[in-house]
Order: structure tokens, then C-alpha cells, then sequence
């Protein structure tokens, strides 16, 4: 037998191509070829929309500033001096005739890149009470709260603006100072400061990170008898920059679950696919590697033959084992055929020689 034909015969023999007669390998074809297709479009709709939630971003640096303009106005007690009851920031005040404080906190934030930033601020009031002589021992401090914590959003914008009003009731701190001055009887020096702090911190998801803090504060003098007293105060102007970092950063949930759901779809047909392969998959048996064998190292001695051996009228003789066969063969100069009955169940090696017939029968159950 040569090369080609020997080929041919174990392809048909192999248990690669062999298919059971019950299955309908027409409808099992169409299902392969339906999930290779929704395996397909389901795994590239994942990838694509997984793709497409994430933004990259590259490394930028970016500049914000805060400014502040604090205003305040001193309200007087009725007096037989001034015609106005109000007078403004700047000037020389009596004690004695302060009522009320009005501040006015201006802040502006400005920032190079659009942003959702929380604001969140609040105003404190700070009575401290010093030693005269060395005002950097104190004897008494204590913080009021004048304003709770206030929340404010900017939302998708490069710049906001906090405006907020506060009266300070003069005579009530005031008298605290001079109350504490009297009954332990020394020489103290008071002030009352009033504190806007405000927390500016970005989003979670935001490109970049802020956390930061700043105030503006303004310093009411107390418990003096000099009809001289200024208010100092200190405002925010200061420019300041954000490093944002390259990174990765998920832009859209929605699509970030869509596309997950849509290659777990795709993974589930995969599964189906491999499944329908693994049933058409044949174990092979001791019977099929034992013809295979005998076919891959006797190939130029056997000849593949569709018809089968003719017993009428033949001298049969049967043979028990291959190698007696072959022994046959090398006295005779005679081919052997090879005949299959039954596809991985019987076949038959045999030799003709006038009435003569050398059969070698192989069947599964004598190899099992």
C-alpha cells in the first residue's frame, strides 16, 4: 500500500472523524456556527464598551487662586456726637459707644480647569485674654461658634463665590473681658478675633486632588479705655498649583457594567461551544490504537480494499495473530488487505492464493 492511500484509510479510521450515527450533524453545525457568531459580537461589544468607560489622562499642571475682600462696619449706640449710626472700616472708634460689629466675608475661588468642588466653611469667634505685660501668656480662650458648618457646591465651573454676613454684639464679649479683668485684678489684654475658615475638597472622581484649608480673620480690640482702637484683619490672596498625574480613570459606570455583563454573555457561549465539542469527541479504544498501530508500521505491506474477502469455494485458513500473517506474506510475495466490517468494532486482514484464503479476524471485544 503507499503512502497516499494509507492516509486516507487511517483519516476514515480515526476517531477525529468519526461520528456516531444518531446525531444530527446538519443542526449540530448550524448551533456551532450560531455561537461562534454571538461569542463573537458579544465578547467585541464588552471590549469595546469596557474600552470606552475609562478616560486616560495625562499629567497637567493645574493653578487655582483665592482672594478674599472683608468689609465690616461698626453700628454705635445713640450718642450726641455723630449724626450717623454707622461708620465704616478704617477709622478710629470709641469703645464706649460700639453696639455692633457687621462683617461682610467676600471669597472668590478660581480654578484654570471646570470642577465639581465642595465647599464647606464656618465662623468662629475667639475671646482671648493675655497678660498685658506679655501678651504671649494667656489666661483665658475660648471659641463660640457663630456660623455651623456651611455647605456650598461648585458645580462644573472655573470660578465661585462665598458672600457671607455676620454682626458681632460688641458689648456681650466686651463685658467678658472687662468682668475678668476686675474680679482677679490684672492687667490684661483682650481681643475678640473672628474667623471665616473655609475646606475647599473635589470629588472623588475628579482628575485632580484638593484639600485644602484657608481663613480670613479680623481682630476686635476689648477692654480698653483708650477711645483709640483700630481692627486689624487679614484677608486670603494667594495663588497655588495642583500636579495632576497621568492615570486611568473610570468615566462611565453605565458602560463599565454593560460591557462586563456583555463578555459574561460572550464567556456563557464560549461554555456552549466547548461543550457541543467535547460530545463529538470519541474516546478511543484499545481496538483503534491497535489497528492504527499495525497500519502505521506495516503501511507499505497492506493494501486498503472495500471489498470484502470471499469465503465460497476457498480453502480458509485462519490466522491467529498478526505476525503469522506477515510471515505469510514473505513466503507468498502477496499483498495484505485490509478490510473494515464494522467502523471501530471488526476488520479483516487477509491474503488470497488461489483457493486459498489466509483471514486474520480483529474484533473490539477480543482486544478488550
Amino acid at each position: 500500500m503507499n503512502k497516499r492511500a494509507t492516509s486516507n484509510f487511517i483519516g476514515k479510521s480515526s476517531d477525529k472523524n468519526y461520528q456516531p450515527k444518531n446525531l444530527n450533524y446538519k443542526k449540530i453545525n448550524k448551533k456551532l456556527l450560531t455561537y461562534d457568531l454571538l461569542l463573537l459580537i458579544f465578547i467585541f461589544i464588552g471590549v469595546f464598551l469596557i474600552r470606552k468607560s475609562f478616560s486616560y489622562v495625562d499629567s497637567q499642571n493645574i493653578t487655582y487662586k483665592e482672594t478674599s475682600n472683608l468689609d465690616y462696619k461698626v453700628k454705635l449706640k445713640q450718642n450726641d456726637f455723630y449724626e450717623t449710626d454707622t461708620l465704616n472700616k478704617g477709622m478710629v472708634y470709641v469703645a464706649s459707644l460700639i453696639d455692633k460689629v457687621d462683617i461682610n466675608f467676600n471669597y472668590e475661588f478660581m480654578i484654570d480647569k471646570k470642577s465639581n468642588i465642595n465647599f464647606e466653611y464656618d465662623i468662629i469667634g475667639k475671646l482671648i485674654i493675655s497678660d498685658n505685660n506679655d501678651r504671649n501668656k494667656t489666661f483665658f480662650q475660648k471659641d463660640y461658634i457663630l456660623l455651623k458648618n456651611t455647605k456650598d457646591k461648585m458645580n462644573n465651573n472655573g470660578e465661585h463665590k462665598i458672600n457671607q454676613d455676620i454682626s458681632i454684639d460688641y458689648g456681650y464679649y466686651n463685658n467678658l473681658a472687662n468682668k475678668f479683668r476686675i474680679n482677679y485684678g490684672v492687667d490684661t489684654s483682650s481681643n475678640l478675633i473672628i474667623y471665616l475658615n473655609i475646606h475647599e475638597k473635589n470629588e472623588s472622581n475628579s482628575e485632580f486632588d484638593l484639600n485644602n484649608n484657608s481663613a480670613m480673620s479680623l481682630t476686635i480690640p476689648l477692654s480698653q479705655k483708650a477711645v483709640n482702637i483700630t481692627m486689624d484683619y487679614k484677608e486670603i490672596n494667594k495663588t497655588s498649583k495642583l500636579v495632576r498625574d497621568k492615570k486611568v480613570i473610570i468615566s462611565s459606570y453605565l458602560r463599565l457594567i454593560l460591557g462586563i455583563i456583555s463578555l459574561l454573555i460572550g464567556i456563557y457561549f464560549v461554555y456552549k461551544y466547548i461543550r457541543i465539542l467535547l460530545k463529538l469527541r470519541i474516546k478511543r479504544t484499545k481496538y483503534d490504537k491497535y489497528i492504527r498501530k499495525i497500519l502505521n508500521e506495516y503501511d507499505r505491506l497492506i493494501v486498503e480494499t472495500t471489498t470484502p474477502p470471499t469465503f465460497k469455494g476457498k480453502n480458509i485458513i485462519e490466522i491467529n495473530r498478526f505476525q503469522e500473517l506477515l510471515d505469510v506474506r514473505d513466503n507468498l510475495r502477496l499483498p495484505i488487505k485490509y478490510y473494515v466490517v464494522d467502523k471501530h468494532k471488526e476488520s479483516n486482514f487477509y491474503i488470497n492464493h488461489d483457493e486459498e484464503l489466509y483471514i486474520l479476524i480483529i474484533k473490539e471485544s477480543d482486544i478488550e
